[in-house]
């Protein structure tokens, strides 16, 4: 016999090292005080983020796939007859994208962009690298970033007034190209 297996094993006398008056029997916990309370509050912002994340990962994969479809679409170019027809409908596909940019943006609004920056990024980057594919086949030139921001631009009405969300698809959009980001208040 080992010494696992000896008189009685560990597992019968785990309890052994406290005495039977100091061991915990299924104490009732009262879940209206001031902790209970304190942590179902943590618990329903801790889901809540959590749920945001994942829709935020969806809308980047949805975004991803379709700017994908959007670059085999454009490597579709072979002869200039086609040339138009090809880019009008990724024109059509991208501005799809667009608006799942602006689900993200939706959700993204009056949140702390830095907890939810590796949920959009690479949705963001392969929208990127579609668009500049796109301006690169129109134009035979690079696409600037403020280019790419300026097309970011969604305008929408809240009680009668026209609300711009730009800025925070612009800032991600800066960290995933290594462009900068805040440094000292200051967009860089």
């Amino acid at each position: 016999m080992s010494n696992k297996e000896g008189s009685g094993g560990f597992r019968k006398r785990k309890h052994d090292n406290f005495p039977h008056n100091q061991r915990r029997e299924g104490k009732d916990v009262n879940s209206s005080s001031p902790v209970m309370l304190a942590f179902k509050s943590f618990q329903q912002e801790l889901d809540a983020r959590h749920d945001k994340y994942e829709r935020l990962v969806k809308l980047s994969r949805d975004i991803t796939v379709e700017s994908k479809r959007t670059i085999f679409l454009l490597h579709r170019i072979t002869s200039a007859p086609d040339m138009e027809d090809i880019l009008t409908e990724s024109e059509i596909k991208l501005d799809g994208v667009r608006q799942k940019i602006f689900q993200v943006a939706q959700e993204l609004s009056g949140e702390d962009m830095h907890q939810f920056h590796r949920a959009i990024t690479t949705g963001l980057q392969e929208y990127v690298e579609a668009v500049s594919f796109q301006h690169f086949i129109k134009t035979r030139s690079l696409i600037s970033m403020d280019e790419i921001n300026k097309q970011l631009i969604f305008t929408t009405e809240d009680n009668g007034k026209e609300n711009k969300t730009a800025a925070g698809i612009a800032y991600h959009l800066q960290r995933a190209f290594g462009g900068g980001g805040w440094h000292g208040g200051q967009a860089t």
